[in-house]
């Protein structure tokens, strides 16, 4: 591998150190390595090395690298980098031999291991080939297209790696995803960092090596790319691809009529931008899909820091939708910002025009804040991965693509007030921006649905042991019922408690209801409740018998199997929420196909008329004025996670709750007319009772 050089933009200024950080954090993040292990050796020790001077170690590792002998040289590598006495400068060396000889030897998860490790200790080796080349065929050989598709939407989003690295790995990239047979994003990816460059002598430098792979490529992979190229022949890299399919069937003495647009090309690689001045080629932006008209978008997402792992399940859905829109002659090309980098609201400003619609940011106020104030809002359509737009003007300056606060609310007082027959409710809600917040929406859509608030109540979240007051002041629970637990209490005047909380602290808040004789009551949840349910390993449902939770997820919807039937054919794992959010936007926005001319009546118009849009989540409309409807499905805990709210089954165990609980009741009143009669010596009750 060849001396890292240091990282330079394309305008030549040196990489800041804080911008090396961000850089080698990003890689990371979006590679998902959590942390960086040092390197073992793949095959057990065939002899005791330990007593060995580092020295005669390191030379006999290089005597087997240089033999070819790659599994000794893999073994003894990982030993030298055990050495605490190993310099400095070798460190980098024995790193890369190691990852070479293990990919080598095709021990390619230690390969790989490697390759991320010594991206950790020098960061500038993301600026070199070599080191891009080998992780790029390592991934590759462990079959993870999922990896290999956020390292290429990783290359491709960081425009200050040098150019030629960025060329050669989106070069390779191709010449893979023609191996799968996906034409579209083989010359897709390169069409779009020929748009990316900023010079002349960028875009013939990748025309030039792509030039120069092609006579290499397999003729089967070549097949797929001239099938593909032959639907729109002029610019880049179609034109190239034809010129050497031509050039291989004139050899042969065969020459397919689709292919004869090839032959003025005859000499080498011209600057096809250039030679066609009608083409957007020169502008900065991205990936021209092959194929007339595409629809061009971009989105807003987190692909490092602290929910980066969310921002890349929703990155997974975009692909999947990208990759099944191009099988159905449909183009798209989707340009993905980092929300987390500095210069992400620049970036987005930067973009071409006709990239109109925006999805994100996601759950970041802060971030929406920062288009509006930067003026975005009024040259792109953002729809917003935000259940609440706060002061933004839904339908006129942003648009809401994620389930919102009053969604959860309507979907839950619906099941109350209609499938439960219950009409008075309560609200417990925690002392903290969110509780108070959904307690607000809940109350305004009781009251819209004609349902009574009868009791509301709030407690300190953190404050474990005031829990247990704040519930028995809710029930209104009698002062002496400490004192006297054999007593039961009256029944309270309403049926249903809505709790917006996490479903870690509903778990513990559940049980003081259960205290005071709380069993007949139905909990209501937010989608944190949801979320929680997805996550959790064993749930117990003890207390949430009768309880239910909006969500928007749910895979066995028509939607949700053929989401994951989709997911199964590009082997992209398992399908969720994030990537159904994903996967439904870019549908969306192909639907929409807004361009530079978009204006909000325009996008408010497309929205209403919108019939029948598939969605793998739950099914989301919009009004005239362009406001969001999502009909959230409804989840009940049980010990595997949760399963759909059976609304006729859950009222009548409601119904056989409070049965049993009035049956208590009237015991109590019997045994205490009992005791009045005896202490009063009468022989008959009182008539008066």
């Amino acid at each position: 591998m060849s001396t890292p050089t240091t990282l330079r933009p394309s305008g030549g200024r040196r990489f800041a150190t804080g911008a090396a950080a961000l850089l080698l954090a990003c890689l990371l993040a979006a590679l998902g390595c959590s942390s960086l292990p040092m390197p073992r050796a793949s095959e057990p020790p065939r002899e005791t090395l330990s007593e060995q001077p580092t020295a005669e170690l390191a030379a006999e590792a290089e005597e087997f690298w240089k033999a070819g002998s790659y599994p000794l040289a893999e073994l003894l590598y990982s030993r030298l980098l055990e050495r605490a006495d190993l310099e400095p400068k070798d460190h980098a060396q024995a790193l890369d031999r190691l990852a070479e000889s293990a990919f080598r030897a095709r021990h390619f998860h230690q390969a790989k291991e490697a390759l991320d490790f010594r991206a950790s200790k020098d960061h500038a080796v993301l600026g070199t080939w070599p080191w891009h080349e080998l992780y790029i065929r390592t991934l590759a050989a462990l079959h993870r297209p999922d990896l290999m598709e956020t390292h290429q939407a990783w290359l491709m989003a960081h425009t200050e790696l040098p150019f030629e690295v960025r060329a050669r790995a989106m070069i390779l990239f191709s010449e893979y995803l023609a191996r799968t047979g996906d034409g579209v994003r083989a010359l897709g990816i390169l069409a779009q960092l020929h748009r990316q460059a900023t010079e002349d002598a960028q875009r013939l430098s990748l025309e030039r090596l792509y030039a120069a792979a092609l006579p290499e490529l397999p003729e089967e992979q070549l097949s797929v790319l001239a099938r593909t190229a032959a639907s729109s022949p002029a610019g880049f890299p179609q034109a190239l691809v034809l010129r050497e399919s031509a050039r291989r069937g004139a050899r042969s003495g065969l020459r397919p009529a689709s292919l004869a647009m090839a032959a003025p090309l005859a000499s080498p690689a011209p600057l096809l931008a250039q030679a066609d001045s009608s083409t957007r080629s020169d502008q900065p932006g991205v990936a021209p899909a092959v194929g007339a008209s595409p629809v061009r978008m971009a989105l807003a997402l987190p692909l490092t820091g602290r929910f980066a792992s969310t921002g890349q399940k929703v990155l997974r859905g975009v692909g999947a939708a990208q990759k099944h829109l191009a099988t159905q002659g449909r183009a798209v090309e989707i340009t993905v910002i980092n929300t987390e980098a500095p210069d992400w609201v620049e970036r987005l400003a930067a973009l071409p025009k006709d990239v109109a619609a925006v999805g994100g940011p996601l759950l970041n106020m802060d971030a929406l804040k920062a288009l509006s104030a930067s003026g975005a809002l009024a040259r792109r359509a953002v729809f917003a991965f935000q259940p609440d737009l706060g002061s933004i003007r839904e339908g006129d300056q942003a648009w809401r693509f994620y389930p919102s606060f009053q969604d959860q609310a309507r979907a839950l007082l619906t099941l109350t007030s209609e499938s439960m027959g219950i009409r008075s409710v309560a609200i417990l809600a925690p002392r903290n921006r969110y509780g108070q917040r959904m307690a607000e929406v809940f109350q305004a859509e009781a009251k819209a649905k004609g349902v009574r608030i009868a009791a509301s109540e709030t407690y300190p979240p953190e404050e474990h042991p005031r829990w247990l007051h704040s519930v028995s002041h809710l029930l209104k629970v009698p002062d002496g019922f400490h004192g006297n637990k054999n007593t039961p209490l009256p029944m309270p005047d309403f049926g249903a408690v809505f709790m917006p909380e996490d479903w870690g602290q509903a778990e513990l808040l559940a049980s003081n209801f259960h205290f005071f004789e709380g069993q007949h009551l139905l909990f209501l949840g937010t989608d944190l409740w949801s979320v929680g349910l997805d996550n959790a390993h064993e749930v117990d449902d003890t207390y949430f018998q009768h309880a239910a939770c909006p969500g928007a997820w749910w895979p066995e919807t028509t939607g949700g199997r053929a989401l994951q039937a989709v997911m199964d054919g590009q082997h992209m794992g398992q399908a969720d929420f994030w990537t159904a959010l994903g996967y439904d936007f870019v549908r969306l926005a192909a639907r929409l196909g807004l361009g530079a001319d978009w204006t909000p009546a325009m996008v408010n118009a497309r929205l209403f008329a919108l019939a029948n849009q598939e969605c793998s989540m739950a099914p989301i409309v919009w009004d005239e004025q362009g406001h969001a409807r999502q009909s959230l499905y409804l989840f009940t805990p049980r010990k595997e996670g949760k399963a759909l709210v059976d609304p006729q089954s859950m009222r009548e165990d409601i119904q056989k709750s409070k049965t049993r609980r009035e049956k208590r009741l009237n015991m109590a009143r019997d045994i205490q007319k009992g005791k009045r009669a005896a202490s009063s010596g009468s022989l008959t009750p009182d008539v008066k009772e």
